[in-house]
């Protein structure tokens, strides 16, 4: 039966013109996501370590650096700002940097092609260790003569996580605590707590 006024045709024509409309306003949105947020590659490692260097010997950290050594936590590309975030450039990244000085960590929005630092925020609480400062953790506790006697007998170091420190030292001090483990890796055999601002353990505990 045909409803007047209807030709059989007309659903396929509406059906069509709503899938055109559909396509357009699909297009619309993920032409607008490419405007809004680009997307940045991925840094490699080469590339972090040298604006982690160029970024510290910015004039904008003489200050800062006065106060006693300054260490990049980690680089990453800058995220498209949310509201109220400073604007940088395509290439800007977000690099978290610490104050062994001050004991703060700040993050901030630094611009390498223009060598430019567009936002330095303070950061509250601590940030996890670097790559680094693990390195340099495991190096102090190996260089004291009674953990690198436990070390040669097998036992090996695992993790490095911030931590507040023993009581009564600084707690501006940056502290890393770092588990000795047997040589299986199935049972603890000590805990170990590092203060890198001052580079010696300040706690040693054996787990029983």
């Amino acid at each position: 039966m045909q409803v007047p006024g209807l030709s059989p045709s007309t659903p396929l024509l509406r059906s069509q013109r709503f899938l055109v409309i559909a396509g357009l306003s699909l297009l619309a949105v993920g032409t607008f996501a490419q405007t809004a947020a680009p997307s940045h590659p991925p840094l490699q490692q080469q590339e972090r370590d040298r604006i982690a260097r160029e970024a510290l010997e910015n004039p904008d950290f003489k200050a800062l650096a006065a106060q006693g050594p300054l260490r990049t936590i980690s680089v990453a590309s800058y995220a498209f700002p949310k509201k109220g975030e400073p604007i940088a450039g395509v290439n800007a990244v977000t690099i978290i940097v610490f104050s062994y000085g001050e004991g703060r960590a700040y993050r901030v929005v630094y611009e390498p092609t223009a060598k430019r630092v567009v936002s330095r925020e303070l950061l509250s609480g601590r940030p996890q260790p670097s790559m680094e400062e693990r390195k340099e953790v495991y190096s102090l506790i190996r260089a004291d003569a009674a953990h690198a006697k436990l070390l040669a007998g097998g036992d090996v170091l695992e993790g490095g996580f911030a931590v507040d420190g023993p009581s009564g030292i600084s707690e501006r001090d940056r502290f890393v605590q770092v588990l000795m483990l047997s040589p299986d890796r199935q049972n603890f055999v000590r805990v170990v707590t590092v203060d890198l601002t001052a580079r010696k353990i300040v706690s040693s505990v054996p787990k029983e």
